[in-house]
């Protein structure tokens, strides 16, 4: 081991040298000094996308969806588009040189090359070869515009245009996951800082205090709505809603108290199908029609009726239009939908899947709230953000709430085609009122307080398709012959199903002209004007001996689909045209006209005319039978 005084005979021929630490080579210039570490290269400001049928795609500097052909590429003014103007990455990355003159600093004359320029071919050689590397691009990339999605974990995703909100952070648009991308797009309103439930229960107040309902409990699906328009398409199931009501029971009131809650949404008051499919293509923001059914023309009412089937889940409406160039255009619609009108349209079982409807009653004499909604309107502008922050806050206890809320509809006795809306509407309320999830006993007592809302199994019969076309058809009022007597299909279906010479007169005081036209024998002829022949089940045999065509046991009915006047009654409905066949063709005791002993099809005679193609249902079914 070295003594102190050797160490210190070392340090001192150390600080003592005569030659210092020196830099020999690697100076800095003439000025010497340490080298200059190597530039880090900057990224590419533009993203390649794909690339298909000699079109290239890419999200330019901001962050736009950008199309270029293969001629475009070597264009100046294309790739300075496409970089937002600046060439500073291009001249860094594909430099274009030329040799200068100078002089140096002993006036020496000097060349020197310079950057002035970026190549153009190298360029639109780089972003190609990128472009190939990125692969096909085709509908499995989905380019996002500003609304609410669902990440690939099923996260709400919000776009806002030049920013892009992903769980806590904000992304700049351009960002990709997976095969989806958010593109730059105008800016859009934020969520704000999420609030505490006392402000969703303090708007929940407000509505019960200001509008009247039929139904107990209509608020809480108020605030179901509001709460699933919030999370746009990042829920699978996005009900629709639909507030109906008399002139003066507040439903433009209501609904824009809605629009003012929430901050990212398109609103209007006079819209087509076709309307809202351009103005919201591309986008999943929640829907709001005012005075959606208030219309002469109903089929404008049913074809928003029909958006809403696709629009409110999974994908959304995906679809295509042709344009008046013959290119075709691609739509794609995504969001809650609410309507308001003083009565819905004519929906069919499907639509009350998907609708929940909120009857409103008119306000009580004397009481005029004009003042007080205008000011909640105002209220749930400002506090609208916070509302909408606190729901995305509260995904996960969304999420788990649904599953427990789901279940407790299905115990109330609600069927499984309708246990999706009503558990997706009272998760949306638990979400914005609560801090929990809710417990079994919790939900029951939740779907206690929306009891009005649940149909069960003879409710949801009701409105069936089939049903709704039954009721139709019998409804309809028809003229008996060498009269001006009308009588409704039901009431002629009935007459046919009597005894022999048993006769129910409708005029006790006109018993003669009665008879006349409600005769057997008068009412078999109009019902076969209209392919209709009744077979009772103790039908007795006629003059030739032949037994009637029953096909099955029971009253039945004979119907010829093709006739002319039977379509006829059923035009401007949504069973026009062979519609309504189709429904027949879904009852439990439909049977389609067999073979006849010889092996040929059975030939129905109605009126002494012959009919092939006939089919059958027992009258039980449609009510006008009690053989079982």
């Amino acid at each position: 081991m070295p003594s102190s005084d050797s160490l210190t005979s070392i340090r001192n021929s150390i600080d003592t040298a005569d030659r210092c630490f020196q830099v020999i080579d690697g100076g800095k210039g003439d000025g010497g000094g340490p080298p200059e570490a190597p530039q880090e290269e900057q990224p590419c400001p533009v993203a390649v996308v794909g690339h298909l049928d000699g079109s290239f795609y890419f999200l330019d500097r901001v962050g736009q969806l950008r199309v270029l052909r293969a001629s475009q590429m070597t264009r100046r003014p294309d790739l300075l588009s496409l970089f937002g103007g600046s060439v500073h990455w291009l001249k860094e990355k594909f430099p274009k040189t030329a040799k200068v003159k100078e002089k140096d600093a002993g006036g020496d004359e000097i060349t020197k090359e310079v950057v002035v320029d970026f190549n153009i071919n190298r360029s639109a050689e780089f972003l190609q070869r990128e472009c190939f590397h990125a692969g096909l691009y085709g509908d499995h990339i989905k380019i996002r515009r500003p609304g609410i999605w669902p990440a690939p974990d099923g996260m709400p995703v919000v776009h806002c245009g030049d920013r892009v909100l992903i769980g806590s952070r904000l992304e700049r648009p351009g960002t990709r996951i997976g095969d989806q991308i958010w593109a730059a797009a105008p800016a859009q309103p934020r969520p704000g800082k999420p609030c505490d439930r006392e402000i969703p229960r303090l708007l929940q107040k407000q509505i019960d205090e200001l509008f009247n309902f039929r139904i107990p409990g209509s608020s809480i699906i108020i605030m179901g709505m509001l709460a699933c328009a919030y999370y746009g398409a990042a829920i699978p199931w996005r009900p629709a809603g639909f507030l109906t009501g008399p002139a003066g029971s507040g439903k433009s009131s209501l609904l824009k108290i809605l629009a003012n809650a929430i901050p990212l949404k398109f609103s209007t008051n006079d819209a087509s199908k076709a309307g809202i499919e351009q103005t919201v293509d591309g986008r999943a923001i929640p829907m709001l029609i005012d005075e959606a059914s208030d219309r002469i023309d109903q089929r404008m009412a049913r074809a928003l009726l029909d958006l809403v089937l696709s629009a409110t889940s999974g994908e959304g409406t995906n679809g295509a239009r042709g344009g008046v160039d013959g290119v075709a255009r691609k739509i794609s619609v995504s969001g809650s939908i609410i309507m308001a009108s003083i009565r819905p349209p004519d929906m069919e079982a499907q639509h009350f899947g998907r609708f929940t409807i909120v009857e409103m009653k008119a306000a009580s004499t004397g009481s005029d709230h004009t003042t007080e909604h205008r000011d909640l309107a105002e209220w749930a502008s400002e506090h609208g953000p916070a509302l909408w922050g606190r729901t995305l806050a509260g995904w996960e206890r969304y999420r788990e709430a649904r599953i427990v809320l789901r279940a407790a509809v299905g115990r109330s006795g609600c069927q499984p085609r309708e246990m999706d809306q009503m558990g997706s509407l009272l998760a949306g309320w638990w979400t914005l009122t609560s801090d929990h999830v809710p417990t079994e006993q919790e939900a029951d007592n939740a779907v206690l307080g929306v009891a009005g809302y649940i149909r069960n199994e003879e409710e949801t019969q009701a409105v069936s398709g089939t049903q709704q076309m039954v009721d139709h058809w019998l409804s309809q009022t028809v003229q008996m012959q060498r009269s001006t007597d009308r009588r409704s299909m039901s009431a002629l279906i009935s007459r046919m199903l009597k005894p022999d010479g048993d006769v129910d007169f409708d005029d006790e005081d006109d018993t003669q002209r009665a008879d006349l036209n409600y005769s057997r024998k008068n009412v078999e002829s109009v019902l076969a004007m209209y392919g209709i022949r009744v077979v009772r089940r103790d039908e007795p045999l006629p003059r030739s001996g032949m037994a009637p065509p029953r096909g099955s046991e029971g009253d039945g009915l004979w119907i010829w689909p093709r006739n002319a006047m039977l379509s006829d009654l059923f035009k401007d409905t949504p069973y026009a045209g062979q519609k309504f066949v189709y429904e027949l063709m879904r009852m439990e005791s439909f049977r389609q006209a067999g073979k006849d002993r010889n092996g040929r099809p059975l030939v129905i005679k109605m009126d002494g005319r012959s009919h092939k193609g006939c089919i059958r249902i027992r009258c039980c079914e449609i009510g006008l039978s009690d053989d079982g």
